[in-house]
């Protein structure tokens, strides 16, 4: 699958490139609706991001354990 995206800006592309690949199942022409960069950089990374373990002991146990 091919995915051709277009700029906001450039819409008449967007239809003429839809309508020149038509036909095919493989191709999809796309008009970028998005306003500006959304990976912004507004807040800077803290090493301690993380606030809580990410790992937790389990609450069962093991599955090999005989009841």
């Amino acid at each position: 699958m091919y995915y051709v995206i277009i700029g906001r800006d450039c819409p008449t592309m967007q239809q003429e490139l839809a309508t020149a690949v038509q036909g095919r199942e493989d191709v999809r022409v796309i008009l970028n609706r998005r306003y500006g960069e959304r990976r912004c950089d507004d807040q800077p990374n803290s090493p301690n991001r993380r606030r809580k373990e990410r790992r937790r002991s389990p609450d069962f146990p093991p599955a090999d354990a005989d009841a």
